[in-house]
This record gives structure tokens, C-alpha cells and sequence, in this order.
């Protein structure tokens, strides 16, 4: 079946094998992801990669992930900037989890409270001048069920 023709749903309940996600099939992923810069041709994000083994002093993370990738992006002071970079944070997003998809590789995109604690970040080396856009947590699923097909567009479309 083809990507178009599949909806990828949200596979946040299924259970990942704890078996490692190798570091470069991630950043294979991301170099064919960050083809989403916004219009201003900005590239606002950042990757910390944080392997299942790696996680010392690190308690925050769900240990039922192998691995997890920390999207940051910059802090705008100008709200349409701001909105410009999340934008294009989050269809970068979307591609590694269409890339990963082929990969057979799971990724649930996650938000955590501590995402926004600025002494959590720290601790991740994250800069005053960056924010935690996204957790995505990364593993092969033990089982993948069948997708559902896409649903129709036209039943949330209306002309003005």
C-alpha cells in the first residue's frame, strides 16, 4: 500500500521492543526531514539525541523508550516569527515520522511538564535562547496493526 493511500495513526499505546534505535538511522532521517524551512528560509530547530543506555541522571525520561530525540527551536521575541519557526518545527516533525514510518521505526510525538522547567534544560544544555519544541520518543514497535485508510478531505472542506 502506498503512503497516500495509509492514515499513520497515533501508536502512543503500543509497546516498543527495547532492542537500541541506531543513532544513524536517526540522523539519516533528520538530514531528509529539515527539507521544512520556513518561507524565510530559517532552520529554527536542534537536535539532542538520548539513547535508552545514556540516560544517567536523567530520571525524567519514560524508560519504556529506547531512545528519544529533543526537538528545540529558538525563542522569538516576535510572535509571528515565533509562530513562523513552530510552524516549520512541526512539519519537520512530520516528515520523520513519515521518513521513520518506511523505517518501520515508531515515533510518538510527546510534551512533558518538565519540557518547560529551565533547569531541566540546563541540565540538557539547552541555551536561554531555546525552547523544547517536542519529545519524540523513538522505537520499533513490537507488533504494527494494519492502518485504517486516510479519511476523506472533502468531508471537512467547504468553499466561502
Amino acid at each position: 500500500m502506498k503512503l497516500m493511500d495509509r492514515r499513520i495513526e497515533p501508536r502512543h499505546v503500543l509497546p516498543f521492543e527495547m532492542r537500541p534505535v541506531p543513532q544513524a538511522l536517526v540522523l539519516e532521517l533528520l538530514n531528509h526531514a529539515v527539507w521544512a524551512p520556513n518561507h524565510r528560509l530559517r532552520e529554527p530547530w536542534k537536535f539532542i539525541y538520548i539513547a535508552n543506555d545514556n540516560r544517567e541522571g536523567l530520571e525524567f525520561f519514560h524508560k519504556q523508550v529506547p531512545a528519544h530525540l529533543i526537538v528545540t527551536m529558538k525563542n522569538e521575541s516576535d510572535a509571528y516569527k515565533h509562530d513562523e519557526n513552530l510552524a516549520a518545527v512541526f512539519c519537520l516533525i512530520q516528515n520523520f515520522k513519515l521518513l521513520a514510518w518506511e523505517k518501520k521505526l515508531g515515533v510518538n510525538v510527546s510534551f512533558y511538564d518538565w519540557m518547560f522547567d529551565r533547569g531541566v534544560c540546563q541540565k540538557l544544555g539547552i541555551p536561554e535562547k531555546e525552547r523544547i519544541a517536542a519529545v519524540l520518543d523513538l522505537g520499533f514497535y513490537l507488533e504494527i496493526p494494519e492502518a485504517k485508510p486516510a479519511s476523506v478531505a472533502s468531508l471537512k472542506w467547504r468553499l466561502l
